[in-house]
């Protein structure tokens, strides 16, 4: 079990690490307030599951982010224009930063399926869901970021969208 601890506190490290880097690689303060979120929310992951390493006691690890990720959407939204538009290349950085959420969604998901422990299972089981929120939040940031770049390439279609 050591190992599996050892694993998850690697990639939560650096997940942490990753969103510490986009929160310094963007010019949009309210988005780089949503990466020093997420890069909280994974500090908060390694402490967790070093508590469980050492066999401390966890309480519940759900947090409240998609609410202050609302939040900062509404902000950049009223404030977006022609200047928000996003290089390809940062578009690609926020799909890879979804595709470590979605790994870790899924880890947590199958080891909490193979733990006979209750505890790691009820913890593991949390901090998927808290990683699916994650994965959200990540895709939102792809579409809002894209979807001008995108409206651009596909106008025809994207008008027909109701909202």
């Amino acid at each position: 079990m050591q190992d599996i601890y050892k694993f998850a506190l690697e990639f939560e490290k650096e997940n942490r690490e990753f969103y510490e880097e986009c929160a310094s690689g963007t010019d949009d303060k309210t988005l780089e307030s949503v990466f020093k979120e997420l890069a909280a929310e994974e500090a908060k992951h390694e402490k967790i599951v070093q508590a469980l390493a050492d066999d401390r006691n966890v309480d519940s690890v759900k947090s409240d982010i998609n609410m202050r990720a609302k939040e900062a959407f509404d902000k950049i939204a009223e404030n977006f224009d022609e200047s928000s538009l996003m290089p390809e290349d940062q578009v690609d950085i926020y799909k890879k930063a979804k595709d470590l959420e979605t790994k870790s969604k899924n880890f947590y998901k199958e080891h909490a399926e193979k733990s006979d422990n209750k505890t790691v299972e009820r913890v593991f089981n949390e901090l998927s869901a808290e990683e699916k929120k994650h994965e959200a939040i990540l895709d939102n940031i792809i579409t809002m970021v894209n979807r001008p770049n995108t409206w651009l390439d596909d106008a025809e279609w994207y008008h027909l969208e109701e909202y």
